[in-house]
């Protein structure tokens, strides 16, 4: 017989709901990584179909369909989603228990709650029962069961004040004994690092770079949480993964852009402000290569021009192009760290001599062509350290980083301006001629070619990428 209705634990008898046993079978699915609504679907109806042939009246207990429910997925080999399916109703049994220990009449807890402006206010289940109601959109009934976990955690405890960000931890924490899973981690607040903030502060003439810094982490937490898959999270939480554009999803990496020679220098500058400021609102980095004739103004003892590079610094990278070895470098005129030297070749000796001043080269013949421009819309790179001959471990970073970069891309899809543009990757921690080197490279151009992306390495890390990457040598 099909059952008509369930008995619930306080006596109250519902309809029958087969959508709601699909639910909990997609819930279950979910904690162990599994995505198939079509799956829960197909075994709620053999859940039912078992009613049938075990119910012999219209009506059946809550526990009956519970055990209906893991009955089946352990006959149907789906024994992971049957353990995450009585751990969740382990937990719920116990969050019952415990909430018929506490009562629902049980006294308010006698403290206060401090608000990020330092307003104080006393503990009151009202206020608290609309802020989740209102914020994480509990209802009535599961708000006053988060409440009762959160005095819980409370009772044993000395404290008298209570700040709003520590009361929000404790909602999280509530919410995850409750159950509810998915909704801690969908309206958990974003955290900020207290001593990245203080040293913001500390080393800003004034607010406004922390305002930034601040803001750039936030937007990397939010980008993280809701737009990238597990694996890729992991893998950029532990340092193996870096990708370019976090905190700025709505930029394309680095662009980079030859000034056309003309015989008069100031023109040149003048034209190299007007392709800053442009491109400065849709590249996250900008080279700029200068002609010629500005670094033999400046060997000539030029120093008017110095002022004027040095303030377009504030939008891009200066590169100025020689032929060859200038004399310049022996008395540099910029110390700003974001001027250097362009050149036709490779020079060993200008590079070591740049590197020892801790400036880049740039170097390919395409840079003597005025007009030149090249872009990057989404650069990646990962840290294989410690991992060589580690095959299957490679495999996933290079599956992490092309989910990244489709992502990136799917960020970008809104302008034109970085289609076409390069997808690169770099790789570090590996010597550069092991098998096992070859065989990362491989892996990550194979895997993009697999999603219909042409991934090109590059041979250099940036700035940003060096520092994301070294936490895994701390």
């Amino acid at each position: 017989m099909k059952p008509q209705a369930v008995i619930k634990r306080d006596g109250q008898e519902v309809p029958f709901d087969q959508g709601r046993i699909a639910n909990a079978i997609a819930r279950a699915q979910h904690a162990v990584g599994i995505d198939d609504e079509a799956l829960a679907c197909e075994l709620a109806r053999v859940v039912v179909e078992h009613l049938e042939r075990a119910c012999d009246q219209p009506s059946l207990g809550i526990e009956d369909v519970q055990d209906a429910v893991v009955h089946v997925l352990q006959e149907s080999g789906n024994y992971e989603v049957a353990i995450a399916y009585s751990r969740y109703r382990d937990a719920r049994e116990r969050f019952r228990r415990t909430r018929r220990v506490l009562g629902e009449g049980q006294a308010a807890l006698n403290l206060s709650v401090v608000d990020p402006d330092g307003r104080r206010r006393p503990w009151a289940r009202d206020w608290l029962e609309a802020m989740l109601i209102d914020r994480y959109g509990l209802d009535a009934k599961g708000a006053t069961d988060a409440i009762l976990q959160v005095e819980s955690l409370l009772a044993d405890s000395s404290l008298t004040e209570l700040s709003a960000p520590l009361l929000l931890s404790l909602v999280d924490a509530a919410l995850v004994r409750c159950g509810m899973h998915s909704l801690a981690n969908e309206r958990a607040p974003l955290r900020l690092d207290r001593a990245q903030a203080r040293a913001l502060l500390d080393n800003a003439a004034d607010g406004q770079q922390a305002v930034v810094g601040c803001g750039r982490s936030i937007c990397e937490q939010l980008s993280l949480a809701e737009h990238y898959p597990t694996q890729v999270v992991n893998l950029y939480c532990r340092g193996r993964l870096w990708v370019d554009g976090l905190d700025d999803p709505k930029r394309g990496s680095q662009h980079t852009v030859t000034i056309a020679g003309i015989s008069n220098p100031w023109q040149i500058l003048t034209q190299a402000f007007g392709v800053a400021a442009e491109a400065k609102r849709h590249w996250r980095r900008l080279s700029l290569v200068l002609p010629p004739i500005i670094l033999g103004h400046l060997e000539r003892g030029g120093t008017t021009l110095v002022q004027p590079i040095a303030a377009l610094t504030n939008l891009a990278f200066i590169f100025l192009y020689c032929d060859g070895r200038t004399p310049l470098l022996a008395r540099w005129p910029f110390n700003c760290g974001r001027v250097s030297i362009a050149t036709y070749n490779d020079d060993f000796l200008l590079l070591r001599q740049l590197q020892e001043m801790r400036l880049p080269l740039l170097s390919g013949p395409h840079l003597m062509q005025g007009g030149y421009s090249g872009r990057v819309a989404v650069e990646s790179a990962l840290n294989a350290q410690g991992l060589e001959g580690e095959y299957s471990q490679m495999d996933a970073l290079a599956m992490g980083l092309v989910s990244a970069v489709r992502i990136r891309l799917s960020q970008l899809a809104h302008s034109p301006i970085f289609a076409g543009g390069d997808l690169r990757f770099a790789i570090f921690g590996l010597s550069p001629n092991s098998a096992s080197n070859e065989y990362l490279e491989r892996q990550v151009i194979q895997e993009g070619l697999r999603a219909g992306l042409s991934l090109t390495r590059s041979s250099h890390l940036t700035e940003e990428a060096c520092s994301h990457l070294g936490r895994l040598l701390t």
